[in-house]
């Protein structure tokens, strides 16, 4: 009986320090970094084919037609009204999610504990020790399960989101690079690998009026 106490001790302390690794819960943060960094993709360059006659009366009218422009993906992203109130729920569900997982395992920390003060103090049979070990695991096992359930369930929801986002902006630059001849609209921003722009063929203002517009 000795050897399998000892035993389930080792599981219950080894178990224990997983759930109680700082990133266990954390699926929030991970999410809400994805869901900013792939909303968007490097460059957005039109096909000639897309919607129709949006207004484009505020776009930069000191840009020669026929230009090469872009957009600050960043600053559009911060100044676009529906993004910041999808990203905001976004990141309450995930705040949700993760309170939900850390008050679960929290629970199951304490049974952790409660099981191995019995284990120690010899009051389980080794039946008992046994019945114990599988009903934890059976418990750590759902708890991981759920853990992947709603990580899966919050990244479809910034996928979704991606593609709204994305076809709403590929709509607007599709009617703004037809009605001002521009060759190329570019996504200037960290990462994308333009390293250098000219600030006056910025029509990132214009894009984001145009899109908050659409919105009202």
């Amino acid at each position: 009986m000795q050897k399998k106490n000892s035993t389930f001790v080792h599981y219950i302390i080894k178990t224990f320090t997983k759930l109680t690794m700082k990133n266990e819960f954390s699926i929030v943060n991970i999410l809400l970094i994805l869901a900013v960094a792939f909303l968007l993709v490097d460059k957005f360059i039109s096909s000639g084919k897309g919607s129709t006659a949006t207004n484009t009366a505020s776009a930069n009218s000191n840009i020669p037609d026929g230009s090469i422009v872009y957009i600050n993906t960043d600053s559009l992203l911060s100044n676009y009204g529906f993004f910041k109130e999808e990203a905001a729920k976004l990141e309450q569900k995930g705040k949700e999610a993760e309170a939900s997982l850390q008050a679960r395992g929290q629970a199951l920390q304490r049974e952790f504990a409660q099981a191995q003060n019995r284990v120690q103090t010899g009051t389980l049979t080794p039946r008992q020790v046994q019945e114990e070990e599988q009903r934890l695991m059976q418990k750590q096992q759902s708890l991981a399960a759920e853990q992947e359930r709603l990580g899966q369930g919050l990244m479809a929801d910034q996928q979704a989101l991606q593609g709204i986002i994305q076809g709403k902006l590929k709509g607007i630059l599709e009617d703004v690079r037809k009605d001002k001849g521009y060759k190329y609209i570019l996504n200037y921003a960290a990462g994308t690998g333009v390293l250098m722009v000219d600030k006056n063929l910025d029509i990132t203002t214009t894009v984001v009026e145009l899109l908050n517009n659409k919105e009202q």
